[in-house]
């Protein structure tokens, strides 16, 4: 039986918060291809797929948007999907007739939410009108004039636009002067440079403790650090007592947690924190996420590759911090001056050096898809697609058991 992984990338509304995640299904037999075009698994190795992980431990409280054609909408296994996160994504390709359109029909009044996926008007589409909610257009190379008539069209339409492929904090900007109200894309993860943008109060003492941390600082001076900080605090036993860092007794205190964990592993926790601006949304920010899947992916790659608890620290931090630029709207050479950072770690940020900096490129490709070079890269440290798209997905679930 096919074996398939699954990625994820995230979804976000016009004030860049997380709205949902469309669920990418790869096959590492198939050169780790996104499967959506054509049916490389069977609805049944990919329902299953979804129901043995856990629909829910993919995406937390926001909404899945997962490709169907007609085989998976007939099978029947689409309902063992919950209704109220579920996006069923009709693909291009799908022929539009009764038979579909009954199914769908059906499946919506069961509660599932329908989208139309890569969406070019024809008018044998028009029956779907009524019964998506989101229809998604994509961005990247299209002609303007050709997204404009479309949007103008669909205006018409009781339905909610999706751009897709945003990559650049311009094309969100054309795209929201257009009316999307969703966006699908990287374009939060380029840096805004904003003119004498200053870190906040917290950042600043997240920025001090960091420091102390690398300089393994007394016990008395981190912890009085954190005391000034009654936010700080609170975040701290919060992310102690989750799962990425191991603890299998709670930890109570920050005396407790600094002597129990060491410093490599608070070092860890701050660099994340540095991302976590308001503990009650940490699940709709998109840079945490993205900056957690980072260190998490990382960190388990360089274990698979060393064996070495060190490396995947190292590694772990190097994911969590290749992201300051975005955070502080600066160059990331800037972003990190600030930082008291090992050669190894700023090596491999800046110039993609070591086995960090290599890792790093290898998540860099992930989020573009551009899964047919991994291999090649990661060949030299044993590391092979199947071991990095399972990393992949078990981060995933990791992730979701974190906030």
């Amino acid at each position: 039986m096919e074996k398939i992984f699954i990625g994820r990338q995230p979804i976000l509304s016009k004030n860049k918060k997380i709205f949902g995640f469309e669920l990418l299904f790869r096959d590492a037999t198939k050169t780790g291809a996104h499967i959506s075009d054509h049916v490389q698994a069977t609805a049944t190795v990919m329902a299953n797929t979804l129901n043995n992980i856990g629909f829910q431990n993919l995406i937390g409280e926001k909404k899945g948007f997962v490709n169907v054609n007609a085989e998976m909408l007939s099978s029947g296994l689409i309902e063992l999907l919950p209704p109220k996160y579920t996006v069923l994504e009709i693909l291009e390709h799908v022929e539009v007739n009764d038979e579909l359109i009954n199914m769908c029909k059906d499946l919506r009044a069961k509660g599932y939410i329908f989208a139309l996926d890569d969406f070019l008007f024809s008018e044998s589409l028009l029956p779907l009108f009524d019964i998506a909610e989101y229809i998604k257009i994509e961005i990247l190379n299209r002609d303007k004039t050709d997204i404009e008539k479309t949007v103008k069209t669909l205006n018409k339409y009781p339905v909610k636009l999706l751009a897709e492929k945003v990559e650049t904090l311009e094309d969100f900007s054309y795209s929201v002067s257009l009316g999307f109200e969703y966006f699908q894309g990287y374009f939060f993860s380029k840096p805004e440079v904003i003119e004498s943008k200053t870190i906040s109060p917290e950042q600043a003492t997240l920025f001090k403790l960091f420091n102390s941390l690398a300089v393994e600082d007394d016990v008395d001076v981190i912890e009085k650090a954190f005391k000034q900080s009654p936010q700080l605090d609170f975040k701290l036993l919060k992310f102690m007592n989750s799962a990425i860092f191991y603890v299998r007794q709670k930890v109570t205190s920050i005396r407790h947690a600094i002597t129990m964990l060491g410093y490599r592993n608070l070092q860890k926790w701050v660099s994340l924190l540095l991302f976590a601006n308001q503990v009650d949304d940490m699940k709709s920010n998109p840079l945490l996420e993205r900056s957690t899947m980072r260190g998490l992916i990382m960190e388990k790659l360089a274990l698979k590759a060393t064996n070495n608890r060190t490396a995947g620290d190292i590694a772990f931090i190097v994911g969590i911090l290749s992201l300051m630029d975005a955070l502080l709207g600066i160059s990331l050479s800037e972003a990190l001056s600030d930082l008291n950072l090992s050669s190894e770690i700023s090596n491999a940020l800046l110039k993609r050096e070591g086995l960090s900096g290599v890792l790093l490129g290898i998540v860099e490709k992930l989020e573009q898809q551009d899964l047919e070079n991994i291999e090649d890269v990661a060949m030299p440290f044993k590391i092979g697609l199947d071991d990095i798209l399972a990393i992949e997905t078990n981060a995933i679930t990791e992730y979701e058991k974190l906030f």
